[in-house]
């Protein structure tokens, strides 16, 4: 039998043998799913714009055969879910395990990946430093405007940062997108996101602030 040119009898048949401990059946069983990984994970909506790379698509992959080859892995839960699913085969299930490796591949690969909502908020950021008692500390009146608020941070930051990190910060409070901060200070745009994000964070921790 035969579901989206997967030959689903014989793979049923190397699944018996590879929960049983056969090594030699468990390559073979990775060697027939693999292009049929491909093919799912390619159109797999979840990938996004990340099916067109290679390497994220084979990583994905690599991690079915991964799971495939763990003797604590989905392999043996199918018989199960078998028996609960009779109208379903074997093309079915394997079909759930590719497209839950890929939400997970992806979720793992958003977090990663700076998002819009991750930005931090030049708003929250001023709020909190207005707010923290480091200001009593350093002996400086609780300042009423933001522009004064973002001279007393940068001012506060010549004290915490690098010198990179303190030009972004400074460029970034005025208003500066990272592209805009990219072109003046001849960075990538990325790294300038990262160099604020780093800068931020450590701040946030010398003023006692809350979560990026």
């Amino acid at each position: 039998m035969n579901a989206g040119g997967l030959d689903v009898t014989r793979c049923e048949a190397l699944v018996a043998r590879v929960v049983g401990g056969d090594a030699a059946a468990r390559h073979a069983l990775t060697e027939l799913l693999w292009p049929h990984w491909l093919k799912l994970v390619r159109a797999d909506r979840s990938m996004g714009s990340l099916a067109r790379s290679d390497d994220h698509v084979h990583e994905v992959l690599t991690r079915l055969a991964e799971k495939l080859a763990n003797p604590a892995g989905g392999l043996r839960f199918y018989a199960s879910w078998r028996a609960r699913n009779t109208d379903k085969t074997f093309g079915d299930w394997i079909r759930i395990v590719v497209k839950n490796q890929v939400r997970d591949y992806m979720r793992v690969q958003l977090k990663a990946s700076p998002r819009a909502g991750d930005e931090p908020s030049r708003k929250r950021l001023l709020n909190e430093f207005a707010a923290a008692p480091v200001l009593g500390e350093l002996g400086v009146r609780p300042p009423i405007t933001a522009a004064q608020t973002a001279r007393e941070l940068l001012e506060f930051a010549q004290r915490q940062l690098p010198v990179q990190q303190i030009r972004v910060l400074g460029r970034w409070l005025e208003g500066a997108d990272f592209d805009e901060i990219g072109r003046e200070l001849a960075l990538p745009s990325a790294s300038a996101r990262r160099l604020l994000r780093a800068a931020v964070a450590t701040l946030r921790r010398e003023f006692g602030g809350g979560a990026a």
